[in-house]
């Protein structure tokens, strides 16, 4: 099955112009005190982070020009099509009420949302099995204290002993300077053993969570936590996640230019400039750069990024990640008590199962396996034809009875994609000196991304950063939905 085409993004971007309402939207009421200068724009990427500061921006009367790499707007947010109207995701897969940001978009644009059901897994873990309902007791070799508790509630306990609320991780001034000496070179494994968790317990937390993930930065992997465990409210959108940044390039209208890739930045004291791919030279004020740093680093960027900047972009770590989607006849799962984000984990080469069909229509069962790191990196590694297939028959041989009736599969290779090679930034151990440095601007090069954040991954995150880039250029600009 192909992924969605520019045809369908200019079909759907066509419905969404009546929840927008007809004419350019943004260039009437502006927010209160306009810039005394307007500015010249250019944005670099054309996803929610990009869209995001071209709406601030737009709004408050700057002239703005965004340049995609693709023939498609929404970056990592990709939806792909499924029988009898059904969406999977091959980006973004989700979002949760404590997103704010997501949230006031979603209710601006009046898009309509598909609830989904929160993880209740089944883990599969050093040839163990056992449910997140707990119907059973924990058969690994936990400690007293962990038996009978079930994962998030033992690690939020764990956290909170550390002196760690998931709530607060979620500020945008998180973390302060204390935290970060004080968890800078702190993976969550030792952060767990200094604690007094069991071995098995932190084994769990990983099948849970992701491959390797306890042995990363923990700084990096709070946000992630927060959002897992401090809210269990999930929802995707119905017709796919991709309508979000759909509907916001509608407003910016012919202000977005696809299948224009970059490969040339450059500025002088008098203006900034990018080059592209197809000949052209755009000339603004100002640059915001979406663009991933797995892709930057291969650019002509002139004047040279300063050296603490370079040496940023080429030690942030990228994690691969594959999506291998299955739609089933029905959604055999719910029936044996398991369900949700994830609704099977393990440490096998299949990692973990993700169930998105929550309340979705048309009577079907929608889930994709979910692989990263090294088994990204195997699966890539086998034959094209049969790989997604022989997930499947390992995930079934391990943990039967829960995808039968198969009515397609399919899969996306995110580091395949040339104008990202990856899925999302880690931040290193010893990394916390790169929290302040991506956010800070070259002279008139601004940068945004959730790379560019600790939310690495997350569509707040995204959005969060874009804000952040356009306020830098005019401390005036907010929110679309902020009007």
């Amino acid at each position: 099955m192909s992924l969605l085409s520019r045809r369908r993004f200019l079909e759907t971007a066509g419905l969404a112009s009546g929840m927008v309402a007809a004419g350019p939207l943004l260039g009437q009421g502006f927010a209160a005190d306009p810039p005394l200068e307007p500015k010249r724009v250019l944005v670099l990427g054309a996803g929610m982070s990009g869209l995001t500061a071209a709406l601030a921006l737009h709004r408050r009367g700057h002239e703005v020009e965004v340049i995609e790499y693709q023939k498609r707007v929404g970056g990592r947010l990709l939806s792909v099509a499924l029988s009898d109207g059904q969406f999977t995701e091959a980006g973004g897969g989700h979002f949760r009420t404590n997103m704010p940001l997501v949230c006031g978009y979603l209710k601006r644009f009046k898009l309509p949302l598909i609830s989904m059901n929160d993880g209740c897994p089944r883990y599969h873990v050093d040839g163990q099995i056992a449910d997140g309902s707990l119907t059973r007791p924990w058969p690994w070799p936990m400690h007293a204290n962990e038996r009978n508790v079930d994962l998030p509630s033992l690690l939020a306990s764990y956290l909170v002993r550390a002196g760690i609320n998931l709530n607060t991780v979620l500020e945008s001034a998180w973390p302060d300077r204390a935290t970060l000496a004080k968890y800078d070179r702190v993976t969550l494994k030792g952060l767990l053993h200094s604690l007094g968790a069991s071995e098995a317990f932190i084994k769990l937390v990983d099948a849970h969570a992701a491959e390797a993930t306890v042995d990363t930065a923990v700084l990096a992997l709070l946000p992630d936590f927060a959002y897992h465990f401090a809210d269990r409210n999930l929802f995707r959108i119905a017709g796919g996640n991709d309508r979000l940044p759909q509907v916001m390039a509608e407003v910016l209208g012919n202000r977005v230019h696809l299948d224009s890739p970059v490969t040339a930045i450059r500025q002088t004291a008098a203006e900034a400039s990018v080059k592209t791919k197809d000949g052209r030279e755009w000339v603004g004020d100002a640059i915001i750069s979406t663009i991933p740093f797995t892709v930057l680093r291969e650019l002509e960027v002139t004047p040279k990024l300063s050296p603490r900047k370079q040496e940023l972009i080429e030690k942030l770590r990228w994690t691969p990640v594959v999506k291998v989607y299955v739609q089933t006849e029905t959604a055999p799962w719910l029936q044996q008590g398991v369900r949700g984000w994830p609704m099977a984990a393990s440490n096998r080469p299949w990692e973990r199962v993700i169930d998105i069909t929550g309340n979705e229509p048309g009577g079907h069962g929608n889930v994709f396996f979910y692989l990263t790191g090294k088994n990204a990196e195997q699966y890539r590694s086998r034959p094209q034809k049969t790989r997604a297939k022989e997930v499947l028959t390992q995930f079934r041989k391990d943990l039967p009875g829960l995808l039968d009736e198969v009515i397609e599969t399919g899969e996306f290779s995110w580091p395949d994609q040339p104008w990202i090679k990856a899925a999302f930034a880690d931040l290193p151990l010893g990394g916390g000196w790169m929290i302040n440095e991506w956010q800070t601007p070259e002279g008139k090069l601004h940068f945004a991304g959730d790379f560019t954040t600790l939310k690495s991954g997350w569509v707040e995150g995204a959005i969060e950063s874009g804000l952040r880039a356009a306020q830098q250029i005019d401390p005036g600009a907010r929110a679309e939905y902020e009007m």
